[in-house]
């Protein structure tokens, strides 16, 4: 076990005294994403209500999105995706207000161990990372989009950090969600859009759609609340996070950012901040659903959400696949 101390002072976020979504009383949020930043733009303000209402959040990265760092750059693609991390910590220690201090220990699912860091003066909240390389990484065995190909059952993929890493397969992954639900009594799980709109000028990443799919099948029976949040597509819609909070969420963006060097500059950072879309799927006990779901599978809810507030009539828009040439190098 480890700790990890950093001697910057807390700054508590001015305006995260009024989250988006406030959290309600029992609730007990996992987020399952793709990269590190993916719950920071995609899945925020609705994040800051667990976080800074003291429920229990815990976050999986299932890559550790190492992209293309060394290949068209000079930097080394592990310390790249240790500086991610490192992002991610100061992040969210600021958004909780507190010291940027986190205890590391390992987790145990099946064939998989993962390192968990839970926040000291916020036990509660923890950041889990599968390290699964990034669909965006052609030095992967097998080539780009290891994420996707890994959900499709093609074959087992190795853990990023070398030839020495073990072979993942479809199942292992699986399991390691369901035991991660079942250990910090889950009971709404937030994940990406496991079916971006077909028709859309912004094509979702290839690893935003397999790892949703991923969270739902690891629901699948579960007692969990799926919410899916919109990726890429949403970033030519109209924007509808109040003002207020685009400035909360570019201020705790910021923090992260300044341990990313690839999330440095880009329009779209701006677009995202200013946007937050949402589709929920409310499942009962048992994993039953109000929708025929195939097995892994997984049916967008019929109501459409904006911002932060709660759920709006409205059918979602229809789902399809991510494009085939999908963007690879974004977050």
């Amino acid at each position: 076990m480890g700790l990890v101390v950093y001697t910057v002072c807390p700054v508590p976020p001015a305006l995260a005294a009024a989250p988006s979504d406030e959290s309600v009383l029992g609730e007990r949020f996992v987020q399952v994403v793709a990269h590190p930043d993916d719950d920071l733009l995609f899945m925020s303000p609705d994040l800051y209500g667990g976080v800074r209402g003291e429920r229990p959040s815990v976050t999986v990265y299932l890559t550790a999105g190492e992209g293309t760092a060394g290949l068209d750059d000079h930097h080394d693609p592990y310390v790249y995706a240790q500086d991610r991390v490192e992002g991610l910590r100061a992040a969210y220690a600021h958004l909780a207000g507190v010291r940027n201090a986190w205890r590391s220990t390992m987790m145990t699912a099946g064939r998989l161990s993962v390192q968990v860091d839970s926040l000291v003066e916020r036990p509660r909240v923890m950041l889990i990372y599968a390290g699964l390389p990034d669909g965006g990484d052609p030095r992967v065995d097998g080539g780009r989009d290891a994420l996707t190909r890994l959900w499709a059952g093609q074959s087992c993929v190795r853990l990023f950090g070398g030839a020495d890493r073990p072979c993942v397969h479809r199942e292992d992954v699986v399991r390691l969600l369901r035991a991660i639900y079942r250990k910090y009594h889950a009971n709404v799980v937030r994940t990406l859009d496991p079916a971006p709109p077909p028709r859309c000028r912004m094509c979702d990443h290839p690893d935003h759609v397999a790892s949703a799919r991923f969270a739902a099948a690891a629901a699948e029976g579960e007692q969990v609340r799926l919410v899916a949040y919109r990726g890429y597509p949403m970033t030519v819609w109209a924007p509808n996070v109040p003002r207020r909070m685009r400035e909360l969420k570019r201020e705790i963006f910021g923090i992260y950012r300044s341990h990313d060097y690839r999330a440095r500059s880009g329009w779209h950072y701006g677009a995202w901040f200013e946007r937050m879309y949402k589709i929920t799927e409310t499942r009962t006990p048992g994993g039953a659903s109000g929708h025929s779901t195939p097995p892994g599978g997984w049916v967008p809810g019929v109501r459409a959400s904006r911002g932060g507030g709660p759920s709006a009539p409205g059918r979602a828009a229809a789902p399809g696949p991510p494009c085939p040439d999908g963007r690879h190098n974004g977050p």
